[in-house]
């Protein structure tokens, strides 16, 4: 069985929440605080806050016990550098200090053209089921490549991947202008 994450947050308020729906949406349990649980016999990761040492070692006992860990730590900085050392002693540590780089602001039509094409739509076929025009599709497109600092589309829907746009649990942009659920503007060609 794969070991399960220990993943400390520093400095990023609201990373733990985020990072336990992500763990919870890809099926794991997640379970509020360290106290032990007796009778689990499934994995789980225990999420909760270490504001001082005797959090910290709660949730050390909780991962000798085998839980996966998300602590958002505000702790004074040597007990959260024990407990980091500890929990290396145990196994990979995945310890993030400051909040998470959102990446660059896209609109959320540059955002669906983007999502449209990492799904293997052409770019006129994105542009149809936005109600767009190609031309209008292709500026937006250009000015997201722009924005993500790349030179290529498959540039920028890698980097969109890695900065979690797309995927599950990701959230969805509209499909279309005028909402999610409406149809596509009719063009001119179209009528």
């Amino acid at each position: 069985m794969p070991r399960l994450p220990l993943i400390v947050l520093e400095d990023a308020p609201g990373a733990a929440a985020r990072e336990a729906a992500r763990l919870g949406a890809a099926g794991h349990e997640i379970v509020e605080g360290f106290r032990p649980i007796l009778g689990r016999a499934r994995p789980l990761i225990r999420v909760g806050i270490v504001a001082g040492p005797s959090d910290a070692g709660n949730a050390v006992l909780a991962a000798i016990d085998g839980a996966g860990l998300v602590v958002e730590t505000t702790a004074d900085r040597a007990t959260v550098d024990r407990l980091v050392d500890d929990l290396r002693r145990l196994g990979p540590v995945d310890h993030r200090i400051g909040a998470p780089d959102a990446g660059p602001v896209l609109d959320p039509l540059s955002r669906s053209i983007l999502g449209l094409l990492a799904e293997g739509h052409s770019l006129g076929e994105a542009a149809h089921l936005l109600g767009l025009a190609r031309r209008t599709a292709d500026r937006r497109l250009a000015a997201a490549r722009e924005a993500l600092g790349v030179d290529r589309t498959t540039e920028a829907i890698s980097r969109a991947r890695r900065l979690g746009w797309f995927g599950p649990g990701a959230p969805r942009a509209a499909s279309t202008p005028e909402g999610p659920g409406r149809e596509p503007r009719p063009r001119d060609a179209d009528r």
